[in-house]
């Protein structure tokens, strides 16, 4: 994934934060769908909201650690 420039306005790294963590699941390979799957299941008594703050910040270490690796 190409780097972004750093976006000044937090409005509009919201938004791009919001369409990444609401893309449909199958964006990500299986094997990182059933980590998240096994992971998550332990949380418990958290809203939508901010489970999907956690998803967010999942993929976020997914993503930089396949950066590091390769």
């Amino acid at each position: 994934m190409p780097r972004r420039p750093h976006d000044p306005d937090p409005n509009s790294a919201i938004a791009r934060v919001v369409r990444q963590t609401t893309a449909p699941a199958d964006e990500l390979p299986a094997d990182v769908e059933a980590a998240w799957a096994a992971w998550s299941r332990s949380i418990q008594r958290v809203d939508a909201r901010t489970m999907t703050l956690l998803r967010a910040a999942f993929e976020a270490g997914v993503q930089a650690g396949q950066r590091r690796t390769r």
